[in-house]
């Protein structure tokens, strides 16, 4: 059996996340996203040695990152997605490298490993071209459902439908034999973007077929605010009997049991770690710092004293000094200045709605910090008022209290007692932490 994973598509909707990244690659719990979907198939024993990843334009990264997947024991070919035209035309694009049944996931999605070997399983037991995953959902309406006949088969699927058929919908995990090709060449686009959903109904068959209910977990990363509900799954899955022999954790630390800590990581004293957490390696996490509440924290990252850090998630090479983070997703090289507080509860405590795109939506949170692009700081004092979003490359000034969402290389700061948004002309993505991090581990 192959496998193939689609990880195009723009991202528009996780800005300022996905601006110098591919969304698939951002990092939870040490690894990209994608990397946690590689890891669940080797785990799942199916027989999948060979994938092709389907990747946008320019999205060089994954390549880079994964190269030819022999260091995880896969065998990976990439094929480009040239234009965004929908799930159809990404899984057509690799259609030259596969000669038998595959397995289809998105790069974005994390579930128990043993759904994947349930759904090859009666692909193959049942001789099936096409085999489907349905979950009961509150609103069904917001996805392609399934059409159940009298004797609980599925006969097919409706995408987003005004009128539900059913509350069951298709969870974003395939299998497919080879006739898929062919129901794919055989199916126009529309104007609804349901091409894929319209061609793998043909492969139904018309007494019906028997597909999977899954009630266990499973998160997608389509919005910013989805990684802290895909890192609480990834938190909950991974294995804590043993961290790493070469970490220092001072006999004056306070730490869980369901707390990973990798290679070289440093808690010194009155740290308190509750967890479940991840500490990624070279870390140090210093003196009278909390961190609780589910928190992912990358590599050689200095958590400096009296931060306190819940529910969050925080990149690689990330400095903080009494500071407050709270509900936030924070990426790659960001430095907070001294007293900087994302604030992630409104007044009225309301759900927090945040800008994607040219309209506002509400991420249906009642906390939500601050969403922080790479190479990124913030000046002392600095208030980060919630759901607001910072791109990459920018800086929030010394006592700025910021209400609307700063864009990649600005500046907010302080001019006449009011805080204006200028060019930011410096490039922080190339400052080193580098010589300031040995004196810390001396």
């Amino acid at each position: 059996m192959q496998a193939v994973i689609l990880a195009g598509g723009i991202g528009r909707r996780i800005a300022p996340l996905g601006i110098n990244k591919p969304k698939a690659m951002f990092r939870v719990t040490g690894k990209p996203i994608i990397h946690h979907v590689l890891d669940k198939i080797k785990e799942a024993n199916i027989g999948v040695e060979e994938l092709v990843i389907v990747i946008g334009p320019g999205e060089n990264a994954i390549q880079d990152y994964l190269r030819n997947g022999e260091s995880l024991g896969l065998t990976i070919q990439y094929v480009i997605q040239e234009k965004p035209l929908g799930q159809a035309n990404a899984l057509f694009a690799a259609r030259d490298y596969i000669n038998q049944d595959i397995l289809v996931l998105n790069a974005n999605d994390i579930y128990d490993v043993g759904l994947l070997s349930e759904l090859a399983e009666l692909g193959r037991d049942k001789s099936l071209d096409v085999a489907l995953v349905g979950r009961v959902v509150s609103e069904p309406s917001k996805f392609g459902v399934m059409i159940i006949n009298d004797d609980g088969k599925l006969i097919g699927v409706v995408e987003k439908p005004v009128k539900a058929p059913s509350n069951i919908a298709v969870v974003g995990l395939y299998y497919f034999s080879m006739k898929i090709w062919e129901a794919i060449e055989s199916t126009p686009m529309g104007e609804t973007d349901d091409q894929f959903e319209r061609a793998y109904q043909k492969l139904i068959k018309p007494s019906g077929n028997d597909f999977i209910s899954y009630e266990g977990p499973f998160e997608t990363y389509k919005y910013p605010w989805d990684l802290f509900l895909v890192n609480d799954l990834l938190l909950s899955q991974l294995r804590t009997e043993k961290n790493s022999d070469s970490a220092q954790v001072s006999p004056l630390a306070v730490v869980d049991d369901n707390v990973i800590i990798e290679d070289n990581v440093r808690i010194l004293e009155y740290a308190v770690v509750r967890g479940p957490a991840y500490i990624g390696s070279g870390s140090i996490i210093g003196n009278h710092t909390l961190i609780r509440g589910g928190v992912s924290i990358g590599k050689n990252c200095v958590i400096g004293h009296s931060t306190e850090i819940t529910r969050s998630i925080i990149g690689d090479n990330c400095w903080t000094h009494k500071n407050f983070i709270g509900d936030s997703i924070i990426s790659d090289n960001c430095s907070f200045g001294a007293g900087t507080i994302t604030a992630n509860l409104r007044f009225d405590e309301k759900p927090v709605k945040i800008r994607v795109g040219a309209g506002r939506i509400s991420s249906g949170k009642k906390y939500l910090g601050v969403i922080m692009a790479e190479d990124c700081r913030t000046g002392c004092n600095s208030v980060l008022l919630p759901g607001k979003k910072i791109g990459p490359n920018s800086v929030v000034g010394p006592g700025v209290v910021l209400d609307q969402d700063l864009e990649r290389d600005k500046m907010a700061v302080i001019i006449d007692g009011s805080f204006e948004i200028i060019d930011n002309h410096s490039d922080f993505s190339n400052v080193s932490r580098d010589s300031q991090l040995k004196n810390l581990r001396r």
